[in-house]
């Protein structure tokens, strides 16, 4: 039998790790019609059914799961060494959330890219959870939520209150009148309030007191920065502003424990060496090993 051709491959290996033909088509940049042609040629030349098709999704049969079993390790490899090949493997992708890639992550790439001339960092911001082994877009994670019984833990922050240097001379007496917090979308996320925030100071939160809320952290601090209230915020986030006198922590001693940040590595670019330098700078500027 004649070897089936290599876009007929990369085109199953595709649909068969995406689990549908819409989106290989999406990330191979060909139209659904053009993949749906290429994977009926290769099962009419292998002589059986790949897939099992119904309105809504696609299904891999026992001979295209062994298939995948091939062509995912395959392609994997030969994506790496054209990229080494082309300069390409320079460039190291991430996804994280847009709260930590704003205020932590990339004030600090640049001292990154500095001490690694020659690496690039694409940064990709999405509080969706990322399949590391099906999307070979991103080399690495960082993501946010409970600790993981797993390795991979990173970091894990507390929560404290801040504000401006303005706001705290200008209120005074009247410090908590207005307080600022996320309100979390994750329902698996533990509730990180003022009330929980009072009850750890050993007070009640006063009914006179008003809290507005914001969904994404990074406008929790940027209404703290404008002087809008007291915030509850981060102590991972909130650091860098803190450094530079932007923020000044209100009760330092109370504190709320708060989630962690995990790394997740792509399983094959785990002993690449942009992303063991990565990890490394990564483990440093976090204060973990």
């Amino acid at each position: 039998m004649a070897f089936p051709s290599a876009t007929a491959l990369r085109v199953f290996d595709a649909a068969a790790r995406l689990g549908s033909f819409k989106a290989a088509a999406s990330a191979l940049n060909v139209t659904p019609a053009a993949v749906s042609h290429q994977i009926r040629g290769l099962e009419t030349h292998l002589g059986t059914g790949l897939f099992e098709r119904s309105t809504r999704k696609v299904v891999l049969t026992s001979a295209g799961q062994r298939l995948l079993a091939a062509t995912g390790p395959a392609f994997q490899q030969l994506e790496m060494a054209v990229e080494e090949i082309a300069g390409e493997g320079q460039k190291l992708s991430l996804t994280t959330t847009p709260a930590f890639a704003a205020l932590w992550l990339i004030p600090r790439l640049r001292a990154f890219e500095a001490a690694h001339p020659g690496i690039v960092v694409h940064v990709d911001t999405s509080v969706r959870a990322s399949d590391m082994r099906r999307d070979r877009s991103f080399d690495l994670a960082i993501r946010y939520g409970q600790p993981p019984e797993e390795d991979g833990l990173v970091f894990t922050e507390t929560f404290g209150a801040y504000a401006a240097p303005a706001y705290l001379e200008a209120s005074k007496e009247r410090l908590f009148d207005t307080l600022i917090e996320t309100e979390w979308q994750s329902e698996n996320l533990p509730g990180i309030t003022w009330q929980a925030w009072f009850e750890a100071r050993g007070e009640e939160l006063g009914g006179t007191a008003g809290i507005r809320r914001f969904q994404d952290e990074h406008h929790v601090i940027n209404a703290c920065l404008a002087g809008q209230g007291v915030a509850l915020v981060s102590t991972v986030l909130a650091g860098d502003f803190v450094q530079r006198g932007w923020l000044v922590p209100v009760d330092p001693e109370t504190t709320l424990k708060g989630l962690s940040y995990r790394l997740i590595i792509a399983p094959d670019r785990q002993e690449t060496k942009k992303v063991r330098q990565f990890t490394k700078w990564l483990c440093a500027e976090m204060g973990t090993e």
